[in-house]
């Protein structure tokens, strides 16, 4: 093998300096760390104190139980529901427009009250009109006189059939344009086709309107109508007069139960779902037609459910999740889950009765990590109420005679051993387990 050309430049003659320079580098180095070393120490002590604290520190919380909230799984009864979103309809609606055009002569009305069916809501200028019905109704009084003259003429045979003819379509034609006039007379004045509330009017008294021009928007609430949609598949579902309740943003903390009334003929084939027609009674006039509506119709009703608190569910994406609790650890177990319902949640497969689920504390839980119950147990509770309630069983004599005694006897080691597994309840048994299977 041939020697590569860098070892050709160390010689015999310049071993010498090489070793010098290696010496003196060294030496050069020890004496920057000398010299640096009080400054630099600290700074190294603390980056490792701390480095070795964290360590220590993240140990000691992976060795300790995590304190969570736990329920336990149970039976009971939920109702079957469908959720969806509707609008809140009128009773009755419309929008009143003038059928002629003139001025507005009075308003007869004060926005935002309820009025009565057939009550004068806007009046307008009728002094032509009234002239016109007027005057048609002079002529109708001559047309008929006429008619009655030819009348009795024509019964004595002294004036002819044609005449006669002639005098009725006169009074005819009159009787028709009375009431014409009378008709246009009676468009000048406005009035509510139905009772309800009206709502606000943007002319005043003087303003001049077109004919079909918007005037007021009048409005029958008692009852309203939540109109909404469910999907088609459950359509053998539904049925008229089960009940829905209706929550609304505008009232957060109330609830309002509708009555299904009406369910569409067929289904939408865009969106294959069909539209029902609820019924609130809306005595009140709380409600308003537009308001948005979430819709739980209630179809049926499960009377023995396995439940467990909504908070109990952990989301992995499209996974639901709960962490149950055995032999002081926690196990992460995927869930199908049904009907909700007031915090509560059906569960469907995957778990059983009587089991311990984690409802708070998830965040600091993994697969295997023990766990410990928040706040004392139950059977903690029962003896501490046990221990105070024999306590307030002894007599103010029985206190005086042990307070005079001058020492109490001591107790025997085992006495305290037996007092002492009395007192305090081991941990396994303060804490049901589930059954295995």
């Amino acid at each position: 093998m041939k020697k590569p050309p860098f070892f050709d430049h160390f010689t015999n003659d310049k071993a010498p300096f090489i070793v010098g320079g290696i010496v003196a580098g060294a030496l050069g180095l020890w004496v920057i760390g000398k010299i640096t070393s009080p400054l630099v120490s600290p700074y190294i002590k603390d980056a490792c104190r701390s480095y070795l604290g964290e360590d220590m520190a993240a140990l000691r919380q992976q060795t300790q139980p995590a304190v969570v909230e736990m329920a336990r799984l149970a039976r009971g009864n939920i109702t079957k529901r469908i959720n969806t979103v509707g609008l809140l309809h009128a009773n009755a609606e419309v929008t009143l427009r003038s059928e002629m055009a003139g001025r507005i002569n009075e308003i007869r009305f004060k926005e935002g009250e309820e009025v009565q069916k057939g009550d004068a809501l806007i009046m307008f200028e009728d002094a032509d009109l009234r002239a016109e019905v007027e005057s048609a109704q002079a002529e109708l009084t001559l047309r008929q006189a006429d008619f009655d003259r030819m009348t009795k003429l024509q019964l004595a045979r002294i004036e002819s059939v044609k005449k006669y003819d002639e005098a009725k379509a006169g009074f005819e034609a009159a009787k028709a344009r009375l009431d014409k006039a009378q008709a246009t007379l009676d468009k000048a004045t406005i009035n509510a086709p139905f009772d309800g509330i009206i709502g606000f009017i943007d002319i005043d008294p003087g303003s001049f309107v077109q004919t079909a021009q918007d005037l007021v928007k009048l409005v029958d609430t008692t009852p309203i109508y939540a109109d909404f949609k469910i999907p088609e598949k459950h359509l053998h579902d539904i049925a008229v007069g089960q009940l829905a309740e209706i929550k609304l943003d505008g009232f957060p903390e109330e609830k309002f139960i509708a009555t299904v009334e009406a369910i569409d003929s067929s289904v939408d084939p865009v969106s294959h779902s069909i539209a029902v027609r609820a019924t609130i009674p809306n005595d009140d006039n709380k409600l308003r037609s537009g308001l948005y509506a979430n819709v739980s119709l209630i179809i049926g009703e499960k009377p023995d459910a396995l439940l467990v608190p909504e908070s109990a569910l952990v989301r992995d994406g499209n996974r639901e999740l709960i962490y149950v609790v055995h032999e002081g650890r926690a196990q992460l177990v995927p869930v199908v889950t049904g009907t909700r319902e007031n915090a509560m949640v059906e569960i469907i497969s995957n778990l059983r009765e009587g089991l311990n689920v984690v409802t708070a504390g998830q965040v600091k839980l993994y697969s295997g990590k023990t766990v410990t119950s928040q706040g004392p147990k139950p059977e903690d509770l029962l003896k501490a109420l046990a221990t105070k309630s024999d306590k307030e069983k002894i007599t103010p004599q029985a206190q005086s005679d042990t307070t005079n005694k001058e020492s109490p006897p001591k107790a025997k080691a085992s006495d305290v051993d037996d007092q002492k597994a009395t007192e305090t309840p081991k941990a396994d048994a303060a804490q049901p387990e589930p059954k295995k299977d």
